[in-house]
């Protein structure tokens, strides 16, 4: 038993700043800001497919999972298909997305970047699509 209570306390402690024992759910929400054109996705990690999924302009897609409670390894990975384009992104990777806002990481898809707005839009983090942050101008229009 007192094995056991060690174990718990140490990982916890290996988990980190999220202050939680218990594994915690994680939505992550995907938003359609391509202009004038739909987005087909298609996300999964290494033990799960969650198909292919058509979005309006607009229009979001929410997925739902409890990331690995004993290591930051989760990953979750989508390809973004539209007229004109084909990319794919690291949608949900454990070490840099688990300070997520209250576990809801948000996610908007434009032509030139995925950028997350999980604190808001004026808050938002642009990436390139190869997972890198630019060096300059994070925003949506460079």
């Amino acid at each position: 038993m007192i094995t056991l209570c060690w174990l718990l306390i140490l990982a916890w402690q290996f988990k980190g700043s999220s202050g939680q024992l218990l594994p915690h759910k994680v939505d992550v929400k995907i938003t359609n800001m391509l202009i004038r054109k739909e987005l087909t996705l298609h996300c999964k990690d290494k033990n799960h497919d969650l198909g292919f999924v058509k979005l309006k302009v607009g229009e979001s897609f929410t997925f739902s999972f409890n990331p690995n409670f004993f290591a930051d390894i989760t990953l979750y990975f989508c390809r973004f298909i539209w007229i004109g384009g084909d990319h794919r992104f690291d949608i949900y990777v454990e070490h840099r997305d688990h300070h997520c806002n209250n576990n809801v990481c948000s996610w908007q898809i434009s032509e030139k970047r995925p950028c997350d707005v999980s604190f808001g839009v004026l808050s938002r983090k642009c990436y390139q699509w190869d997972g890198t942050l630019p060096e300059t101008n994070n925003t949506l229009s460079s």
